[in-house]
């Protein structure tokens, strides 16, 4: 099996003092809560990955302002990179979201998120740095990551 390099783009998106969470419904995850997000596609860049796959998953369209978190993980099957995002509502109506892949979108206090068993979280271990992140308000502006576009789009 070759190995490969993930990179998976998440957004923390906050209304008041509520985050938006997903429920996995894809076989391999099923039933999972996780923050909304998914692979960076070969063309776009980090922020535009995140916007996109919030939307697919959830149905919000959002901003991004900062960036919460980055965890890097190391497995057998390669290298998976997550970056997580802090992410404002642009609109508060919902659009039809992907529900093939996602079973649940629903707003959580921090409160709430910290009581889910880890097994129910989908990368359970890493959460903790997540939510620790977001009780303290620590981020780093979005300009640490010196994103360029060198490609010819028109």
């Amino acid at each position: 099996m070759d190995k490969c390099i993930n990179i998976i783009c998440s957004a923390c998106v906050r209304n008041k003092d509520k985050i938006l969470m997903v429920q996995e419904n894809k076989k391999e995850v099923e039933n999972l809560w996780d923050l909304p997000g998914g692979k960076l596609k070969i063309d776009e860049d980090v922020k535009e990955a995140v916007i996109r796959e919030v939307l697919e998953e959830t149905g919000f369209k959002i901003n991004v302002n900062s960036i919460l978190l980055i965890q890097n993980y190391v497995t057998n099957k390669g290298v998976l990179l997550i970056i997580y995002f802090n992410g404002v509502l642009e609109d508060k109506k919902q659009l039809d979201y992907r529900k093939n892949e996602i079973k649940s979108v629903k707003w959580f206090t921090i409160e709430e998120m910290e009581n889910l068993p880890k097994e129910n979280i989908r990368g359970g271990d890493g959460f903790e740095n997540i939510i620790n992140n977001i009780k303290n308000n620590i981020s780093y502006p979005l300009d640490i990551l010196d994103i360029h576009n060198y490609s010819n789009k028109n």
